[in-house]
């Protein structure tokens, strides 16, 4: 072999090597990179996360917006801003859209509240209401529901309707009223059950407890219902990274000993 080849051969060692080289200290460095930068985003995220979170806290304590883009203390080149907005009107998702929990219930409020959040029984609400629930995942898969109407605060009456849109359970719970069936809206979340129309004169409190299963619940009413409380959303951003809550603050439940009725046994 030729002097001549043998530095052409090194020559194409070397390239060769230094391709090499060059391709794992460019995915080192890429992987470097990714990692870096993957770690900068959950710093990032994590802030505005906080940022989110203090928006809550403060409309929790006194529901004044916070305009977006205030600067968040203590946290440089992050901001945040909330808003809240009243539960009301015709169509309510009961306990903000949440799911009531089984056996505990949800309250659709008849009155309104005061600053201290305290209902007043003084201006009860007459009208008409149609509760719904359920999804598709069929009729003895969803919740039965026990609703108690409380009305006339002079003295506090009770009347109570049961709903079940399981057959097979309705010959153990003597739960007669009658369940509709169909795909109904209310404030954009779907349902497939809704009771018969339920006619409340001076209301108070409706209280709807899910049983079996818990539930998410909607109403509509023929007149505007009021405040069932609010839903604060709050947003927090932090170099370019946006992370957003929201939350239901409804009233606080009357203590039990003004449901008693609740306790007592169904009507047949």
């Amino acid at each position: 072999m030729t002097i001549d080849g043998q530095k052409g051969q090194v020559l194409l060692v070397v390239l060769l090597i230094t391709v090499v080289s060059l391709t794992v200290g460019l995915s080192v460095a890429s992987r470097n990179i990714i990692s870096l930068r993957t770690s900068q985003e959950e710093v990032s995220s994590q802030k505005a996360l906080v940022a989110a979170e203090a928006g809550i806290e403060q409309l929790l304590k006194a529901p004044t917006p916070i305009p977006q883009g205030t600067a968040l203390s203590g946290q440089p080149n992050t901001t945040y801003g909330a808003t809240v907005n009243q539960v009301l009107g015709t169509a309510v998702l009961v306990n903000g859209d949440n799911v009531v929990p089984k056996d505990e219930g949800g309250d659709i409020w008849l009155v309104v509240h005061d600053a201290s959040n305290d209902p007043d029984f003084s201006s009860p609400w007459s009208g008409n209401l149609t509760i719904y629930w359920g999804d598709t995942s069929g009729s003895c898969n969803n919740a039965a529901l026990e609703i108690i109407v409380v009305y006339d605060p002079s003295p506090y009456k009770f009347k109570r309707y049961a709903y079940d849109p399981c057959s097979s359970r309705k010959s153990n719970n003597n739960f007669l009223s009658s369940v509709v069936s169909g795909s109904f809206t209310v404030s954009g979340k779907a349902f497939s059950y809704s009771t018969s129309t339920i006619s409340v004169s001076s209301g108070l409190l409706i209280r709807v407890v899910p049983l079996y299963t818990s539930a998410a619940i909607g109403a509509i009413a023929s007149i505007a219902l009021p405040s069932q409380g609010s839903i604060i959303d709050a947003t927090g951003e932090s170099s370019g990274t946006t992370r957003k809550i929201n939350v239901f603050k409804g009233y606080p439940q009357l203590p039990v000993q003004y449901l008693y009725g609740l306790f007592s046994p169904l009507p047949l």
